[in-house]
């Protein structure tokens, strides 16, 4: 089952900060403690996506969850990217601040129906959440969501670290 995920813009000294952690278990904390920062809180460079990757990613790609599915750049909007965790727990995903703007782009380009018709053939063996309008709508708006967030990012020519929990 999947947890929680956030998008992250990472300013230059957290960026400098990320490269020089070299475990799992201090880039957890240093990732945990970034989101709940007021710097980064209150500034827009904190995306909750909540569960809501899962279809986000799965719809932008092939239907699964697989990090290296799809093309690019729509599949580095959530799981592609450099995988910075190597545990099976947990995922941290970095974006390029050179990749963000293709990003913002691609996802400016994606159209509802191609959306919503992947959204309802997602196959309920894989995918766990209720496939349904209301669910498909919340999917939507978190989607378009995500592509401000990465317009800002590029913008600001940060780079976008994606984390999230799977759970048992």
């Amino acid at each position: 089952m999947v947890g929680r995920g956030y998008h992250i813009a990472l300013a230059r000294e957290h960026a400098k900060t990320l490269f020089g952690i070299k475990d799992d278990a201090s880039l957890r904390k240093f990732l945990d403690e970034l989101k709940t920062r007021p710097d980064i809180t209150k500034s827009g460079r904190l995306l909750d996506t909540g569960i809501l990757w899962d279809p986000i990613h799965r719809c932008l790609t092939e239907g699964e969850l697989d990090p290296v599915a799809g093309d690019f750049p729509l599949n580095h909007a959530v799981l592609g990217g450099k995988q910075l965790h190597q545990g099976t727990d947990y995922t941290a995903v970095l974006i390029r601040p050179d990749m963000t703007g293709f990003i913002a782009d691609a996802l400016g380009d994606v159209e509802e129906d191609d959306i919503r018709k992947k959204f309802f053939a997602l196959s309920s063996g894989t995918y766990k959440q209720p496939i349904d309008e209301k669910h498909f709508m919340e999917m939507w708006l978190m989607l378009q969501n995500l592509k401000v967030f990465f317009e800002a990012a590029a913008e600001n020519m940060e780079a976008v670290v994606f984390t999230a929990k799977f759970e048992a």
